[in-house]
């Protein structure tokens, strides 16, 4: 018996057969680009924060350049950049420059968001946009993602905050400051130099629009794919950044799963077939990944909660049995920097 475990090493390709497989349920590319696109004027809005305070972006940005941050409480990315857009809002505090950020996933709860704001020191209004409105409106796709809009309330950047971390790469340093390059041309009354970048994240977890193709559902199939390869690590206290134990977790991460299953990036298998089995295989069969993407393209639906497999349980101890010998690393704790680069010792 061989058992691996390995790690989530992910990688940055985008398949034009998963845009074709998510088509009926989401806007296309094409489609997408028609809304926020740079040079045009932003609609105005009214968002209430995670504390229950109503804020009028037209008023709230009049007369300056605002940077509207889209974000995740759980995307890994998200998290990671959140510390570096705290920077530039004290940056540029006093200088004209107003921050928002803008949380549109359905299964971001107002606690989660304030855990958020909390845990990051975020003081700038962090807006609950019920239902995706603001995000259809702009035409956001991922978190983080940033629009960054001028006085005369044109849009004059979309994109990637900065090109230092990536799909399951933390880099070390930013060689391309995005963000910060278009705010001090626009203070400077120039032209952005690069007004649109690629955004990198996780899909922002829009409500979905049912087909009423109910064949394949969360409760009858779904969940007990999710049990065999997902959940033993997307579950509370485990590795993965958020867990699918249940449907009001999973459903919000849709459109997210559906692009990873396609991709190969999730569950992470990276064991050669070629030299046998392994037992403990995470890969998706063809069938598996055949009706992930038919309950995504269907707009998710739960079905009968009567389907649901019992919930499944997970070893609390030594999940390969208990080790002969067990020897520690170092004799006292390491301290691990907020930022930076730690090399290996």
């Amino acid at each position: 018996m061989i058992r691996l475990r390995w790690p989530a090493v992910l990688t940055n390709s985008f398949l034009l057969s998963l845009a074709l497989t998510l088509a009926p349920l989401y806007a296309s590319a094409e489609e997408t680009a028609e809304r926020g696109k740079v040079g045009d004027v932003v609609a105005d809005f009214t968002l209430g924060d995670f504390r229950g305070k109503e804020l009028r972006f037209s008023e709230a940005a009049k007369g300056k350049v605002a940077v509207v941050a889209f974000l995740g409480t759980e995307c890994p990315l998200a998290k990671l950049y959140a510390p570096r857009l705290v920077e530039i809002a004290q940056k540029y505090a006093g200088k004209n420059v107003v921050m928002f950020g803008v949380m549109s996933n359905q299964q971001d709860s107002q606690a989660e968001i304030a855990h958020y704001a909390k845990s990051h020191g975020i003081e700038f209004p962090l807006l609950r946009d019920a239902g995706n409105v603001v995000a259809d409106q702009f035409g956001a796709e991922r978190t983080p993602e940033v629009f960054l809009v001028d006085a005369e309330g044109k849009i004059r950047y979309r994109g990637r905050i900065d090109d230092q971390h990536t799909y399951g790469i933390v880099g070390p340093k930013v060689k391309q400051n995005y963000l910060v390059d278009a705010i001090e041309a626009v203070l400077a009354g120039r032209e952005v130099a690069v007004a649109t970048t690629q955004p990198v994240g996780c899909h922002i977890g829009r409500v979905l629009k049912p087909t009423g193709d109910a064949t394949v559902t969360y409760s009858k199939q779904i969940a007990r794919i999710f049990q065999n390869r997902c959940v033993e690590c997307h579950r509370p206290g485990e590795i993965a950044p958020f867990a699918l134990t249940n449907y009001q977790e999973s459903v919000g991460w849709a459109e997210m799963i559906a692009e990873v299953v396609s991709e190969n990036r999730m569950p992470p298998w990276h064991a050669n077939p070629e030299y046998g089995h392994f037992v403990n295989d995470a890969g998706l069969t063809k069938e598996e990944k055949e009706q992930i993407l038919h309950w995504v393209r269907a707009g998710a639906p739960e079905g009968d909660p009567s389907d649901l497999p019992p919930p499944k349980e997970f070893p609390t101890d030594w999940r390969i049995g208990t080790p002969d010998v067990v020897i520690q690393m170092a004799d006292k704790p390491f301290n691990v920097p907020a930022a930076g680069e730690v090399a290996y010792q």
